[in-house]
């Protein structure tokens, strides 16, 4: 019995040591155990995400050249307007809803920045997703919720990812349902990462565009400087006629290259607009009140021994009374590189109906990117200057009627009043484009 009551006064004076070491350890942690482990394994998932979460100082907020909703509450809180530049306005919409955002071509998207209705009182939650192509998968970056307490800009940071398309998933705030977004912005890299290096790829994999370019080996003041001229060339790259550099395809155009058998003497490097699965020409008519636009953001680099340089147009069928509607280039001294040019408007819209070309009253300036857009409806064409963020912000040019059905856009270097002394020189003209979408 005795034994019995030793040995459970020894076991007592144990446990109590026992107890008393792990009170100390305790008392000298500033979390509990479990909190630590906790922590530990979440940090474990983050670092298992892979891609980089944090954002970049090099980040610019990028061009979205297309917007669309899966829904609006009325035509006055269009997709539009959540990127139209202006927080007094907002697309809304009701229930578990999209936002669709293109940014014309590849980019590595860092975060986005939103600014909500009543972003002061109210919280919405959100859902990102991204892709490359209309045809993969959606792939989540994203789940993000506003902090109730701005209406201004807010930053989400995402996963960061080399694609061209955003899906925004809204499903209403702690008010009521509906979604409200005054203004997104995307930050990141335009052109960047493996996916957006070729010039083909920058440009969202030219599906509906076939390339006029050129075969062979280039060697400048030999007949035709070497090359053969294609209609519908390779869009492979080459460094002699186009290619991808720092987020932009390049189109190269030297004077003494071949061109087309349509009677013209100028060469060109240009893209010309097919239909959407790039099976066959497109023709669109520009009599109705369909509006049909072409977005792109261009930079000129060099300018050719004329100094004259075409870098977009509306052009009619072949044969049509009415050829080029119009040209958009600019003018400049030849072989010119930095400095600022005339941005110039010619074709049948200036020189047919109102008797010359037309010089436009905007600072262009080489080897600097400016954004435009060209539209034609009702017959009526018009140019328009764009902010960063794809939206009109002044009318450049509105033309007279133009009585045209059957007409397409073109994009690249299109060299103009090229001369046949110049056939051997080594000047060219060399343009940059970032991104390009046309909507019909």
């Amino acid at each position: 019995m005795k034994k019995n009551e030793n040995y459970l006064s020894r076991t007592f004076c144990l446990n109590v040591l026992l107890i008393g070491i792990l009170f100390l350890i305790a008392s000298c942690s500033n979390e509990p155990p479990t909190i630590d482990l906790a922590n530990e394994i979440e940090e474990e998932i983050v670092d298992e995400k892979g891609p980089s979460t944090a954002k970049s100082s090099k980040s610019v907020k990028m061009s979205i050249t297309g917007i669309s909703a899966s829904a609006t509450h009325s035509s006055n809180y269009s997709a539009s307007r959540a990127i139209d530049g202006n927080l007094n306005t907002r697309w809304t919409a009701s229930g578990t809803v999209y936002l669709y955002l293109d940014l014309g071509s590849t980019a590595l998207i860092d975060y986005v920045k939103i600014a909500h209705h009543a972003g002061n009182s109210r919280v919405y939650t959100m859902k990102f997703h991204v892709r490359n192509s209309t045809s993969a998968s959606w792939n989540l970056v994203g789940t993000k919720s506003s902090p109730g307490n701005t209406n201004g800009l807010y930053d989400y940071d995402l996963v960061n990812s080399n694609n061209r398309y955003m899906r925004v998933t809204c499903t209403g705030n702690t008010s009521n349902g509906f979604s409200d977004i005054k203004e997104l912005e995307i930050w990141g890299t335009p052109g960047s990462g493996s996916s957006g290096s070729s010039a083909k790829d920058i440009l969202g994999g030219l599906t509906n565009w076939k390339l006029n370019a050129y075969s062979g080996s280039l060697n400048v003041s030999s007949s035709n400087n070497g090359l053969s001229y294609v209609d519908s060339a390779s869009k492979n790259d080459n460094s002699n006629w186009f290619y991808g550099s720092n987020g932009y395809a390049y189109f190269k155009t030297y004077p003494g290259n071949p061109t087309s058998s349509s009677g013209t003497s100028n060469p060109r490097t240009e893209l010309r607009e097919m239909t959407s699965n790039g099976s066959s020409l497109i023709h669109w008519d520009g009599t109705t009140s369909t509006e049909h636009s072409m977005k792109w953001t261009v930079r000129v680099d060099d300018l050719p021994p004329s100094g004259k340089v075409c870098f977009g147009q509306i052009h009619a069928i072949s044969g049509s009374s009415f050829d080029d509607i119009l040209r958009v280039q600019v003018q400049g001294s030849s072989g010119q590189n930095s400095g600022s040019v005339t941005l110039r408007l010619l074709g049948y819209a200036t020189e047919d109906l109102l008797g010359s070309g037309q010089s436009i009253n905007f600072n262009f300036n080489m080897d600097t990117a400016y954004s435009f857009e060209l539209t034609m409806q009702n017959k009526i064409v018009k140019l328009y200057a764009l902010n960063s963020s794809g939206s009109r912000t002044s009318t450049l040019f509105t033309s007279g009627s133009i009585d045209s059905d059957a007409n397409y856009f073109k994009a690249g270097c299109y060299l103009q009043s090229t001369s046949s002394s110049d056939s051997g020189s080594s000047v060219y003209g060399l343009v940059g484009i970032s991104s390009l979408s046309v909507s019909h």
